[in-house]
Parts: C-alpha cells; structure tokens; sequence
C-alpha cells in the first residue's frame, strides 16, 4: 500500500460494495487504501457515528501498517472526537481478532445473527471497543507524565 484517498467517500463507498459484494450502508466517512499501482485496494469506513461512538469498518488484506494506524487514530480523533471507537468481526476470524486485540481493542460482547438469520458460529459478530486514552497513545498525542 502507497497512499490514501480522502474527501472521496462517495467514490470509495461506491468501490467498496461493488468489489467486497457488500450491500450498499450508510456510512459518515470513508477512506481509500491506494495500492503501489495507484489503484484502490481497500477501504476504511467509518459509520454510527451517536456523538460518543463511531464504528469502523476495515477492508483491505494487508494495507494494515503502522502508519495507516497512526493517521486513522488522529483521523478519528479530529474528525469525530469520540470517546471510544467501536468495531464487529466474525467470530470465526480469530486472526483479525488478535490483531485488532495487539492493537488496544477490547472484546465486549458477541453478537448472535449478526451476518445471517441462523444462530450459528458463522453468522455471530464480535463486538470489540477501543477507548479515547488508547486512541490518543496511537495517534502519538498521549500525555507525558511529569515527576
């Protein structure tokens, strides 16, 4: 991954559920992840966002870098100020679970017939929350301690 597309959302949206077979959601902000051929190759979206929480939505099979991290979390931070960021993965993802769990999120909760009507593992989504302090220690803005 080289870049990132911004103040496209409608394009990257549009992008996003034509590619990902995704049925088309509202959503508040979108990110484009620009491949080294200066094609799209996945997305960020950012949606329900209620004043204290905004959730993200990741697509992009190895776009996730240290960088892309680091202007995600100022990202959110300038564009929502939220208090927590908030995210759903398949239960039967377990690899994108840790990974998201390295990086400061924190599971909450499971959540039954989130991708399909039968109860079942495949269609259970894991509620994982990341809070403002952890944010800020991503973004680099994280408080100094003075002794």
């Amino acid at each position: 991954m080289t870049g990132l597309l911004l103040d496209h959302d409608e394009a990257v949206g549009a992008y996003l559920f034509a590619s990902h077979e995704q049925s088309p959601m509202k959503f508040d902000r979108a990110i484009g992840l620009i491949s080294k051929e200066g094609k799209l190759a996945g997305a960020v979206l950012f949606h329900n966002w209620n004043g204290a929480n905004v959730e993200i939505s990741y697509y992009g099979a190895n776009t996730m870098t240290p960088g892309v991290v680091r202007f995600l979390s100022r990202f959110v931070i300038a564009v929502f100020d939220p208090s927590r960021l908030s995210a759903t993965v398949s239960k039967r993802n377990r690899s994108f679970i840790r990974s998201m769990q390295r990086l400061g999120f924190r599971m909450e909760g499971a959540q039954r017939c989130y991708y399909g009507k039968q109860d079942c593992i495949r269609n259970t989504g894991v509620k994982l929350v990341m809070f403002r302090s952890r944010l800020d220690e991503l973004a680099g803005y994280a408080q100094q301690k003075v002794s």
